[in-house]
């Protein structure tokens, strides 16, 4: 008997594209788009996010609060499922037998995410490095709030992301949250991100 519900339990998962029952959350995605002058790759950006509820009631606006959310396919279906499912997900390892087949328009609600993302962001701050031999660094910081659902766990791996460490994947469609990012309750604004570790994605190059 036991071995027939875990089987159905196994199935109801797969039906409905291995994804966690959560309510929705207003969140606040933030934007790291690096560019630099001796460099031939394209602009890149990194995505973190938090829960706009942690942040106004923040006392100590060095708190880390933020976590990774991940917004390109650059990892297997295999963690993503894992995520979804509350355990640990290692989106920077690949594994013999890794699947690649993604929930029916996983690929396009990313996307879609993504643009509504650089679409409606607020600057919040601009950080410039400069480096011996003319290298130059300016990264901009931008935040989007918004409401939707997201797939959370912990990170497994020992690569970018500190181990246990919370991560996240979007999990359905997201709409932009109408709330003022300027107000005074929103002191984290004026957190000091140049040292902050923002690498947290296999693909951070955008078309």
């Amino acid at each position: 008997m036991i071995k027939v519900f875990t089987f159905l339990l196994i199935i109801l998962f797969s039906i409905s594209g291995f994804s966690q029952n959560s309510d929705e959350k207003e969140l606040v995605i933030l934007t790291f788009e690096i560019e630099e002058n001796l460099s031939s790759h394209p602009d890149t950006r990194f995505y973190w996010v938090a829960e706009l509820k942690s942040l106004e009631n923040l006392d100590d606006y060095e708190k880390q609060v933020f976590y990774p959310i991940f917004l390109r396919e650059g990892y297997s279906s295999n963690q993503l499922e894992n995520c979804c499912l509350g355990k640990l997900s290692y989106p920077f390892n690949s594994y013999v037998g890794d699947k690649f087949d993604f929930p029916k328009d996983y690929s396009q609600n990313l996307k879609k995410l993504r643009e509504l993302i650089k679409e409606n962001r607020q600057k919040i701050q601009i950080i410039k490095k400069r480096w011996s031999g003319n290298r130059k660094e300016k990264i901009t910081v931008y935040a989007t709030p918004v409401i939707g659902k997201l797939c959370e766990c912990k990170y497994g791996g020992k690569t970018y992301v500190e181990t246990g460490n919370q991560i996240s994947f979007p999990n359905g469609i997201f709409r932009i949250l109408n709330v003022d990012l300027s107000s005074e309750r929103n002191y984290w604004r004026y957190k000091d991100f140049s040292n902050f570790k923002y690498s947290n994605t296999n693909n951070p190059y955008e078309e």
